[in-house]
């Protein structure tokens, strides 16, 4: 795995395009955040106080709609909302005729910014807060997205099936027309930005190419690929991690079973299909059920911050209305008609929130 290391430098490219196709009550202080990831902990500078603040976000319908009963709502006018605690900051619309969709698996939270991707006939569009990034001349589907100060790299496969591609900024930097990426964007809590990520100062991503009737895997490093043996002809999430190759099976299971950590704290979160959901942590001898069914989209409304488990849960009985909920305690409710997509903890200098 030594070849892994080696460095490939990547061309500089041209920045990003700011055509305004949205709402964004952010426009004029993007860089208001001092961090946004999930269990992120920015130091506070010159002694500055600092506050844990949970950034949110969710998909609204009109009052009405009854977004659980219809399995299309993809296609139904909705917004996509970004919170901070129980604060609405920003709202783009979305589905037909917008830029981008309701379904919660195309829009992301980011460094405290909602970056979302759609597809026309013939481009993918990447946007951030409602305004378009850029667009390039492909239908993929993001299985990795990585946003490094002005650069956005995103790993995406062709929605067609075949072939997939990396790009900074819309520009091609590997591409293969057959074969794909075995992991999708929220497939491991481990890894928030999906398929695509970083192992100390090199970008990492892993794919597979048909051969026969089987499958040839690579790990690719700064745009070296390195050809990877696997034990059998399961499908896998090969990753990189502290310099080391390690190799997870990937299964299908009527469960969702997360793991979450922060540190040695860990607990796990297990969602059924009919949304039955049960927690295991160790605030608790025992398992916590939770008697009413949610819905619960992906790893992402949930995460861990210090000693603590901050969950989304969106009701699935009519009229329900989503809340969060933390070590045994109900934090707030939110007054809409639709659902939680993400959560993310950080913490913020009291100071800099403030100026802001």
């Amino acid at each position: 795995m030594r070849n892994l290391l080696i460095l490939f430098p990547l061309l500089f490219l041209a920045g990003c395009r700011g055509d305004v196709t949205g709402i964004s009550h952010l426009a004029a202080f993007r860089d208001r955040y001092s961090g946004g990831h999930r269990s992120e902990i920015v130091a506070a500078r010159n002694g500055a106080a600092s506050d844990t603040v949970l950034y949110m976000t969710a998909v609204e319908f009109p009052d009405g709609y009854d977004w659980r009963r219809d399995s299309s709502f993809g296609e139904m006018s909705g917004r996509i909302l970004l919170y901070r605690d129980s604060v609405r900051l920003l709202e783009i619309p979305a589905g037909p005729g917008c830029l981008v969709g309701t379904d919660p698996d195309l829009h992301h939270l980011l460094g405290g910014h909602v970056y979302t991707e759609s597809c026309t006939d013939d481009a993918t569009v990447i946007a951030c807060d409602g305004e378009m990034l850029f667009s390039y001349p492909a239908r993929e589907l993001l299985c990795g997205l990585l946003v490094e100060g002005k650069d956005v790299y995103t790993l995406g496969r062709s929605r067609s099936g075949r072939g997939f591609s990396l790009r900074r900024n819309g520009e091609e930097l590997f591409s293969r027309p057959d074969g794909g990426v075995a992991a999708q964007i929220s497939s491991n809590p481990e890894y928030l930005t999906g398929a695509l990520y970083r192992d100390g100062e090199h970008l990492y991503f892993s794919y597979w190419e048909p051969f026969g009737d089987k499958k040839v895997w690579y790990v690719v490093a700064d745009g070296v690929e390195t050809r990877v043996d696997v034990p059998d002809d399961r499908t896998y999430d090969i990753r990189v991690k502290g310099g080391e190759l390690e190799l997870k099976v990937m299964k299908s299971s009527p469960l969702g079973v997360y793991t979450y950590a922060a540190d040695s704290w860990k607990c796990v979160v297990v969602v059924s299909r009919a949304g039955a959901l049960s927690l295991y942590t160790p605030l608790w001898p025992t398992s916590r059920f939770f008697t009413d069914a949610v819905y619960f989209p992906s790893f992402r409304d949930a995460c861990v911050f210090g000693e603590r488990i901050y969950l989304a849960l969106n009701p699935l009985a009519d009229g329900g209305k989503p809340y969060i909920w933390s070590n045994g305690k109900v934090l707030f409710g939110l007054d809409l008609n639709g659902f939680v997509t993400e959560v993310c903890v950080v913490e913020e200098q009291k100071a800099a929130a403030e100026d802001k």
